[in-house]
C-alpha cells in the first residue's frame, strides 16, 4: 500500500484519535495504561469486532443486517443447550456455528429469492430469532454451563488471550482473502454497482446470499466467545449489538453506500467504541452518557475524515490543474 493511500484511509484517522485518547486518559489516570487494563479492553472488544466483520460483508453489498445481535443470542442458546444435553464441546461449537450460518442463510434467502428489502427482512428475523430463544429456553437464562467452555476464556499465548489472537488471525485472513481472491471482490462490485456487476457476469444473488451467510457465521463465532467469557446465557444476549456493530464498521471506514471497507475497519471501529466505554468508566462518567458520547465521537470522527478527504481531493485537483496548465503553456511555446 502506498504511504499516501495509508494516510487517506479512515482507519488511520480513527487509530490516531484512539492513540491520542488513550495517551490523554493515561496522563489523567495512569492505571488506565496498565497492561491488564489494556488487555481487558481488547478482550471486551472481541465480540463486537467479530460481529462487525460479519456486518461488513453485508454493508459492502449496500445492504444492512439488524438481526446479527439476535443471531448471537440464538447461537449462544444453541451452544448452552447442546452442552447441557451432554454434547461434547467440539460438536457443540460446530452446532453453534451452523446455527449462526443457517440464520444468516435465511436472511440471504429472503433478500435474494423473495426480494425483501434487507432492513425489512432482518428486522423480521430479529423478532423470529429472539422468539426462538424464548421457545428453546422457556424464557429462562441458561445459568449452568459446563466448565470446559468457561476454561477456554483462560487460554492465553504470550500473556494475551487465545481468543484475541484468534480474532486477529481471522481479521488478517479475511482481509487477505478479500484482497486476493477474485470471487471475494464480487462483494465490492455488487455494492458499487449491482446492475453493472450483473451485466459483466457476476452472480449477484449468490454474492448477496454469501454475504448474509458469512454475517451469520461470524455471529456464531462471537457467540462461542461470549459464552466462554461470561459463563452463562442471559435472554438479552446480543441485544443492541447489531447497532454497535454498524456504528463500528462505519466508524472504521466501511461506506454505507457499499463497495468500500475491509475487516480492519471492523477491528479498528470495535476497538475504538470499546475503548470509549472503558474511558468513561475510568473517568467515572455515569453509564447513561455512554451512547450519547460514543455517538458524538462517531460524528466527530466521520466529520474529520470528511474534511481530510476534501482537503486531499482539493490538493489533487489543484495539482492536476497545474500539470494541465504547464502542458498547455509548453504546447503554446512550441507553436510559437
Amino acid at each position: 500500500m502506498k504511504i499516501q493511500h495509508f494516510w487517506r484511509r479512515q482507519e488511520t484517522v480513527v487509530l490516531l484519535i484512539l492513540f491520542a485518547l488513550v495517551a490523554v486518559i493515561g496522563v489523567v489516570n495512569p492505571s488506565f495504561l496498565k497492561t491488564s487494563s489494556l488487555l481487558g479492553i481488547v478482550n471486551s472488544s472481541l465480540i463486537l469486532i467479530l460481529v462487525g466483520i460479519g456486518e461488513m460483508f453485508v454493508v459492502l453489498t449496500k445492504g444492512i443486517d439488524v438481526s446479527l445481535g439476535a443471531i448471537v443470542g440464538l447461537s449462544a442458546v444453541a451452544l448452552g443447550t447442546a452442552l447441557n444435553l451432554g454434547v461434547s464441546l467440539p460438536v457443540a461449537i460446530i452446532i453453534t456455528l451452523i446455527t449462526g450460518g443457517v440464520a444468516g442463510m435465511f436472511n440471504g434467502l429472503g433478500v435474494t429469492v423473495f426480494r425483501v428489502p434487507p432492513i425489512i427482512m432482518t428486522l423480521g428475523t430479529l423478532g423470529v430469532y429472539r422468539g426462538l430463544m424464548l421457545i428453546i429456553t422457556g424464557g429462562s437464562w441458561i445459568e449452568t454451563i459446563p466448565q470446559n467452555i468457561k476454561s477456554m476464556a483462560g487460554w492465553s499465548v504470550l500473556g494475551v488471550s487465545a481468543f484475541a489472537w484468534f480474532t486477529l488471525v481471522m481479521t488478517i485472513v479475511t482481509a487477505y482473502l478479500l484482497a486476493r481472491v477474485k470471487q471475494s471482490r464480487y462483494l465490492y462490485a455488487v455494492g458499487d454497482n449491482e446492475e453493472g456487476a450483473y451485466l459483466v457476469g457476476i452472480p449477484v444473488k449468490f454474492t448477496l446470499f454469501t454475504a448474509y451467510t458469512l454475517a451469520g457465521f461470524f455471529s456464531g463465532i462471537a457467540a462461542v466467545i461470549f459464552v466462554a467469557q461470561i459463563g452463562f446465557v442471559p435472554m438479552q444476549t446480543g441485544s443492541g449489538l447489531e447497532l454497535k456493530a454498524i456504528a463500528a464498521v462505519v466508524l472504521g471506514g466501511v461506506n454505507l453506500v457499499g463497495g468500500v471497507g475491509t475487516p480492519v475497519s471492523a477491528l479498528v471501529g470495535g476497538l475504538f467504541l470499546t475503548t470509549i466505554d472503558s474511558i468513561l468508566v475510568f473517568l467515572k462518567v455515569p453509564a447513561f452518557w455512554n451512547n450519547a458520547i460514543a455517538g458524538g465521537i462517531l460524528l466527530l470522527v466521520v466529520f474529520i475524515d470528511f474534511r481530510i478527504r476534501q482537503a486531499i481531493n482539493a490538493r489533487q485537483r489543484h495539482a492536476r490543474m497545474m500539470i494541465n496548465r504547464t502542458s498547455r503553456m509548453k504546447s503554446v511555446a512550441k507553436e510559437g
